[in-house]
């Protein structure tokens, strides 16, 4: 937990996972963007005359290409690299028993590599020697996942497409760099979500440039989830959960696809259940796997 100072308000942590192309920054009043971390940092000067204050800012970095560039806004934009690396030095002064924001922010590289991370030494001290303040923290790098937007009922297509379009893609840039990676890390398309599928990367950008030549792509849906938010779909539920006997259904393959009927036995263990079709003059029972129904009792 961060040390709490009378002069000093912060809530930055000692590690921060964020993607790529991001806004670490302090979040406004009125922001509800989840995607932007804050880095909320306050000093007050808890005297009655004005002084001066210092913030220096020294920082580190671990990633592959040493030419991407992470940039850090204080009173200017710093654009800073392995191969370009600079100490921050900012003066401020501050009115007696008033505070101020220092709007320290944070934008992660377009186009780094998952783990690469910045490592910064922030030190804030009062030019009087009273107040003194120093925290390290990590910014490292993550994928993130989004959702795709699709044609309803070729969820798994332009899914299996899309995973293709990438290797390729990454076949491609391997030629001239042989540190490329697939954009697309990971595709889950559940059964259940219709319309949608999600997707794990490290470059958000990227994915829309793969995925713009994929017949009924729609594009992707604004921000990121979390894992948490898809975990019950990394777990296949049973094709029966759900089913009850006597249960009104539709049959949505086969040769009676379209026909309605009722449960008259569920099978768990085969996954299939035997209906009776309502319309037929004859009550002949049918034996159908699970996918190929739907139930109308609780559509």
């Amino acid at each position: 937990m961060e040390q709490e100072f009378e002069w000093l308000e912060s809530n930055i942590g000692d590690e921060i996972n964020a993607g790529c192309n991001k806004k670490i920054k302090k979040r406004e009043e009125k922001d509800t963007d989840s995607s932007l971390i804050p880095l909320n940092l306050t000093v007050k000067n808890i005297q009655n005359v004005k002084r001066k204050f210092n913030v220096n800012i020294k920082c580190s970095f671990n990633q592959k290409d040493p030419l991407i560039e992470w940039k850090i806004k204080l009173k200017n934009d710093y654009n800073l690299s392995p191969k370009d690396n600079k100490e921050i030095n900012e003066d401020f002064d501050i009115e007696g028993n008033k505070s101020r924001d220092l709007n320290l922010e944070i934008d992660t590289p377009r186009g780094g590599y998952m783990n690469d991370s910045l490592t910064v030494n922030l030190t804030i001290n009062s030019e009087d020697g009273i107040n003194k303040y120093n925290k390290i923290f990590k910014v490292i790098l993550r994928p993130v996942i989004i959702i795709a937007k699709c044609t309803i009922g070729k969820e798994l297509d332009i899914a299996i497409d899309l995973s293709n379009h990438g290797e390729k893609d990454r076949d491609d840039r391997k030629k001239s760099n042989p540190n490329a990676e697939n954009e697309i890390m990971a595709i889950m398309s559940p059964y259940e979500i219709k319309g949608y599928f999600f997707i794990e990367t490290m470059h958000v950008d990227r994915v829309e440039l793969l995925a713009r030549q994929i017949r009924g792509f729609k594009g992707l849906v604004s921000g990121e989830i979390d894992i948490s938010e898809i975990e019950k779909y990394l777990t296949p539920k049973p094709a029966v959960t759900g089913l009850e006997m006597g249960a009104l259904v539709e049959i949505v393959e086969g040769p009676f696809k379209g026909e309605r009927a009722k449960i008259t036995s569920i099978d768990a263990a085969r996954e299939e259940v035997t209906v009776q079709l309502i319309e037929s003059m004859v009550p002949i029972p049918v034996t159908v796997k699970a996918e190929a129904i739907r139930n109308l009792d609780k559509a």
